[in-house]
């Protein structure tokens, strides 16, 4: 067995290990379905909802919402991390507003978005973005930061405009670093998406978790919940992928 191989295995052990101690909790009886169904009866729910109706119904409405607060999070995230992470006053304006704001329980502020926004797409957009934006604004300045100043400073010497440096030297030089923020708030996205749609839905994959716990069908529970973490998954090699392609020079150093 070759290196790669090994790698994979020992990545895929405790999943292993969890499934396989998961069934045979299950296959004794010791505990109730209602509470923890098997794994066999969970993956046959997960099939049942590869669907038309579950994709239009559930799946779409869920995607709309998460892409459409996802690229909000990230048209005012971008820019103000990038300018706080190089310009101190708008760091002295933007910090201490994003230092507390993160720290809020997003869960709290469901209420607020619903009295503002109502219970449709524009509730569950609100929620996700508040969620994001203020820890992406700081993990992008962070990155911003960390641009070497002789490069910086390079820029200058040859006549450069600070917003030329901004954008020819500040973005390029830190893009890689940023790209793995934004796969990683894309993970915060999907989180938020369930919470809200748990809250306050009517559609999506968070509603129908609320209503599969309900009607006690808790194999449709972990069908769901399974879905979304393939999502995430897939979501996360997205961002892989698109990552070691666009920023090749950076993989390969």
């Amino acid at each position: 067995m070759g290196p790669r191989l090994q790698d994979r295995a020992t990545s895929f052990a405790p999943i292993a290990f969890l499934l396989l101690a998961w069934y045979g909790l299950t296959r004794t009886g010791m505990v109730d379905p209602v509470f923890l169904p098997g794994p066999i009866q969970v993956f046959h729910s997960f099939l049942s909802l590869l669907s038309f109706s579950f994709f239009r119904e559930e799946l779409l409405p869920s995607l709309t919402r998460i892409g459409g607060a996802f690229l909000l999070s990230v048209i005012l995230a971008f820019p103000l991390g990038i300018l706080s992470g190089q310009i101190p006053r708008i760091a002295c304006l933007l910090f201490p507003l994003c230092g507390f704001t993160r720290y809020l329980p997003v869960a709290a502020l469901v209420p607020l978005c619903i009295l503002w926004f109502g219970i449709g797409d524009a509730q569950k957009i609100a929620v996700i973005t508040i969620g994001v934006v203020f820890q992406l604004i700081l993990v992008i300045s962070a990155d911003s930061v960390a641009v070497p100043q002789e490069l910086i400073e390079a820029g200058r010497t040859f006549g450069l405009s600070r917003s030329q440096v901004l954008w020819r030297i500040v973005v390029p030089w830190s893009m890689p670093a940023i790209w793995d923020d934004l796969r990683i708030a894309a993970g915060w996205a999907w989180s938020y998406l369930v919470l809200a749609e748990l809250v306050a839905g009517n559609r999506g994959i968070g509603y129908f978790i609320i209503q599969s716990q309900r009607y006690l069908e808790t194999d449709r529970v972990f069908a769901g919940i399974l879905f979304v973490g393939i999502l995430g998954v897939l979501t996360d090699l997205l961002f892989r992928v698109s990552g070691a392609r666009l920023f090749r020079w950076n993989h390969e150093q």
